[in-house]
């Protein structure tokens, strides 16, 4: 039935670092990358085998028997498109209008160290704080503009997660 969406066990940290990557910066070599409907195991694939071992050390066998997996059960699969750099500048912008911080000069200030690139305005802001802030305003954006994604194909998301690890043993 049209508009009926299926509950579905996904893996949040894997989902997220696939959807809220950003496409044209990070995609050094063509990726795709699949949500598994049955599983819901995020797939990545590169779209060259050989890629696979340079990029990565992936045996390019691997890739490809991913691939073909894939490709002969292609409704069992989304891909997930990830972002590209305008919508990570998107964020941004959307950041810098809330209501991150009452205090109007620091506000200012954030506002006028970004001049169109992220980059820059990380180092120009001065302000550690803005930009840990800033990073917990996109973790919830990127995790809510997912959820969207993934309800917009069917699918409600039960995230699963294996908690946090002491940064020893990331």
């Amino acid at each position: 039935m049209a508009g009926e969406r299926v509950e579905r066990s996904v893996d949040r940290a894997l989902f997220l670092m696939a959807f809220g990557r950003d496409v044209d910066f990070h995609d050094t070599v063509p990726q795709l990358i699949y949500l598994d409907w049955q599983t819901g195991d995020v797939v990545w694939l590169y779209g060259s085998d050989d890629d696979a071992y340079m990029e990565v050390g992936i045996p390019a066998e691997d890739n490809r028997q991913e691939r073909e997996a894939i490709e002969a059960e292609p409704d069992r699969y989304l891909e997930i498109p990830g972002l590209d750099h305008d919508d990570h500048h998107r964020i941004l912008r959307r950041f810098l209008v809330s209501d991150w911080t009452r205090d109007k000069e620091r506000r200012q200030r954030a506002e006028d160290a970004y001049r169109g690139s992220i980059g820059k305005w990380k180092r120009d802001v001065g302000d550690e704080d803005a930009i840990d802030t800033f990073y917990d305003f996109r973790e919830v954006e990127i995790e809510a503009m997912a959820e969207e994604f993934l309800r917009e194909n069917g699918i409600e998301p039960i995230w699963r997660s294996y908690g946090k690890r002491p940064l020893a043993e990331s």
